[in-house]
């Protein structure tokens, strides 16, 4: 059980480290989320993997990035959910799955996160992926429109 300088420190460094992220401070929020990271902290991963994933601050590593999701998302850390559902759908880091991806922004959906909503939307609606259909796409618009 860490003690209460430690865990001090820790929560000092996540909160600097997610404002160096906000703010666009990639080089630092990478210093402070890192260490983070390889603890198992989830916002760090997800945080760590939207950077690798968008080569924010550093080159490109996408299946690095989508290990880190996958990580976070074994916390239930539901913009990770979302950010695997986009892997598989784009082929980003992992093997293309839209059937996959389908299941993740699913689970996204379920904790309300409008941004899977509307891709579930888009996909059937497209229909280049999936058979079309468009009643689920209205009512995966519908329901994002609800949560937004």
């Amino acid at each position: 059980m860490p003690n209460s300088n430690e865990t001090d420190a820790f929560s000092a460094d996540l909160n600097s480290g997610v404002a160096a992220f906000d703010s666009k401070n990639f080089s630092m929020a990478y210093q402070l989320l890192a260490p983070l990271a390889a603890q198992g902290n989830a916002e760090s991963l997800w945080r760590l993997g939207m950077m690798q994933m968008n080569g924010l601050g550093m080159v490109e590593n996408q299946t690095l990035a989508f290990e880190n999701f996958m990580s976070a998302a074994k916390q239930e850390h539901v913009f990770a959910y979302h950010m695997i559902g986009v892997a598989y759908m784009t082929g980003e880091g992992v093997e293309k799955d839209i059937n996959q991806a389908i299941e993740w922004f699913e689970k996204a959906a379920d904790f309300d996160l409008p941004g899977s909503m509307y891709a579930l939307g888009m996909l059937y609606e497209d229909g280049k992926e999936v058979p079309q259909d468009i009643d689920k796409a209205q009512a995966w618009y519908a329901r994002a429109e609800k949560n937004a």
